[in-house]
């Protein structure tokens, strides 16, 4: 049992196609793009008005840390400064320590040693 392929009707294709065709507006087509086109161009805007905003934030923030840099730069140098020097100290400080112990330690008599009429020095069992 074979089946055939219902025949194409020619007619009814031609009429459904202009049926189609007859429910297309292109005015109401072209005003729905050109509203498209509107909301499009103001979501542009408001974006770049974000985007305006954003960068006004930015340059007010970096002009507060550029303030607090030069409330703070200079206190910071004055007391690396003193850093420093009291490196210096503390580096100065063991030397001067070794030289008030050596002039505590007991030194060696010279005026109680004897000279001998030669100018040699006498020696104590003398």
């Amino acid at each position: 049992m074979s089946t055939t392929p219902p025949a194409l009707d020619i007619q009814k294709l031609i009429s459904d196609v202009l049926a189609l065709l007859r429910n297309v507006d292109p005015v109401g087509e072209g005003v729905k793009l050109a509203d498209q086109g509107r909301r499009t161009v103001e979501a542009l805007i408001v974006a770049l008005e974000n985007v305006g905003a954003t960068m006004d934030n930015l340059n007010q923030a970096a002009a507060r840390v550029n303030r607090l840099l030069d409330d703070v730069e200079d206190p910071i140098r004055r007391i690396a400064g003193m850093a420093d020097q009291a490196g210096s100290l503390i580096n100065f400080l063991p030397s001067l320590a070794g030289k008030a112990v050596a002039n505590l330690t007991a030194k060696p008599d010279t005026a109680a040693s004897t000279t001998s009429p030669t100018g040699g020095p006498t020696s104590p069992a003398a």
